[in-house]
């Protein structure tokens, strides 16, 4: 105890090097007080070092108390305090899922819910999946589209993000949204055909061109050459001719 009290007696140094040292020797000890103290290092002292020694000392510390104690960072704007904090939550995997729940999904903060889900979207479990689907009803706009499209990380997991995209594409009526769905689709590589059906549905309740026209993409994607007839002469509405055979002939779709 004596040697571990003397090092965290060193964090508190204005020598950046003997800080250091300490946070390499320190982290041995891998308890609630000493994550504390590495956190609050890293906060106190800028430099990019001992930025580097804590992180790597918190990577490997294991003491589930590292869940709320790593929370303090999100309360700094410094993007790379955000970063280590991200980087330190997407190694514990679901060790800290709760936490991820309690402190950045719940908050009032959109800016906080969008950090949640972009651990969510690296930890890429089952369960963070759940979490994440739990936020494609999201009050904001940008926190909605964010989860959506998060979606496309988690191919392991392809029928679980089918069943949340069906029950997103009935929601959805905004062009944002709907430009998410297509490009999550296709960008992610969400070839099943259960899509079909209620893409269709939802091309049935659209009356804006644009927003038919992203609809019409994710068909294409999807395989249905039935409908490249009113997909063309929608973009003809818009414009969008030509992205349309281009979409034909990425997705093998031209007639003989």
């Amino acid at each position: 105890m004596a040697e571990r009290d003397r090092l965290l007696s060193l964090l508190e140094s204005e020598d950046k090097m003997e800080i250091r040292n300490a946070v390499e020797k320190v982290a041995e000890y891998d308890d609630q007080e000493v994550i504390r103290a590495l956190v609050s290092t890293v906060i106190r002292v800028k430099s990019k070092a001992v930025l580097e020694a804590v992180r790597n000392a918190l990577l490997e510390m294991k003491n589930k108390s590292i869940c709320n104690e790593i929370m303090r960072l999100f309360e700094f704007p410094e993007p790379k305090l955000r970063q280590l904090a991200i980087d330190v939550l997407v190694s514990k995997g679901n060790l800290c899922l709760e936490t991820i729940k309690r402190n950045l999904l719940l908050s009032d903060d959109p800016n906080m819910r969008k950090f949640g889900l972009d651990v969510l979207s690296w930890i890429r479990t089952k369960e963070s999946l759940e979490l994440i689907g739990s936020m494609t009803s999201d009050e904001n706009p940008n926190v909605k589209n964010s989860s959506i499209e998060s979606l496309r990380n988690f191919s392991t997991f392809k029928d679980q993000v089918v069943e949340i995209l069906i029950n997103v594409i009935d929601d959805v009526r905004d062009l944002y949204s709907i430009t998410t769905i297509a490009s999550t689709i296709i960008y992610g590589n969400v070839n099943d055909k259960r899509l079909i059906r209620p893409l269709k549905s939802l091309l049935g309740k659209l009356s804006d061109p644009m927003k038919r026209h992203w609809i019409y993409k994710s068909l294409l994607f999807l395989g249905e050459k039935e409908i490249i007839k009113d997909a063309m002469e929608n973009a003809k509405k818009i414009e969008m001719e030509t992205d349309i055979k281009k979409d034909i002939k990425i997705f093998n779709l031209e007639v003989e």
